[in-house]
């Protein structure tokens, strides 16, 4: 008997891009620790093809929740902007951060700047109930390396990068079903307030 969780994995892995040819994306040395937290597979959707996911952090008094919705891929190539830090093919895809009432972000923000290097880190004034992102799958799901970062070999991480406030910063989404673990990892220390900024419209 097929149970719901089960249905529920089925219907994310459908829209999850695969192929062999995903790039390695092994931790370097002076970047700081991402920061984790816990996601849950939610049922609903507009369309068959989309992912909503229930991100926690912390617990208690310092217990943050916001919902990911992301949209099935749109299209692939085998770079991101010429570069060659893709190494396979990408998918892009959009989504949305969704504000959940309730949350109390404090600990959350600040475990946050120092996984991306917020060197002035600022909260907006603007108080929004969803927040668009663009959104890139770098390739298949892989393993997790011993030291952080990913192989090339086959797993249950799937590495993604997105793309906030008009693309103007972007910021590490990784993310595996199985086991229910999340994180945001830093792409380049200039995004840092400004992706911090970005998240509290939505995370308050």
């Amino acid at each position: 008997m097929i149970t719901r969780r089960c249905m529920l994995m089925m219907s994310a892995a459908a829209i999850l891009p695969g192929g062999s040819r995903a790039q390695s994306l092994a931790p370097a040395n002076d970047f700081p620790a991402p920061l984790a937290f816990r996601i849950v597979v939610l049922p609903g959707g507009s369309d068959a093809k989309d992912l909503v996911l229930m991100a926690v952090y912390g617990e208690g008094e310092d217990e943050t929740k916001f919902v990911i919705d992301i949209r099935g891929p749109d299209d692939k190539q085998d770079g991101l902007d010429g570069k060659a830090e893709a190494g396979g093919p990408i998918s892009f895809s959009r989504g949305s951060f969704r504000h959940v009432p309730g949350s109390r972000p404090t600990r959350f923000f600040g475990e946050l700047a120092k996984a991306i290097a917020a060197n002035a880190p600022s909260a907006s004034n603007a108080k929004l109930d969803t927040l668009p992102f663009g959104m890139a799958f770098l390739g298949a799901a892989r393993a997790r390396l011993p030291g952080g970062g990913f192989g090339r070999g086959p797993g249950n991480w799937y590495p993604t990068k997105l793309f906030l406030g008009e693309e103007a910063a972007e910021v590490y989404f990784n993310f595996n079903l199985i086991s229910g673990e999340a994180e945001f990892s830093m792409k380049d220390s200039d995004y840092g307030n400004t992706v911090l900024s970005e998240l509290s419209k939505v995370i308050w």
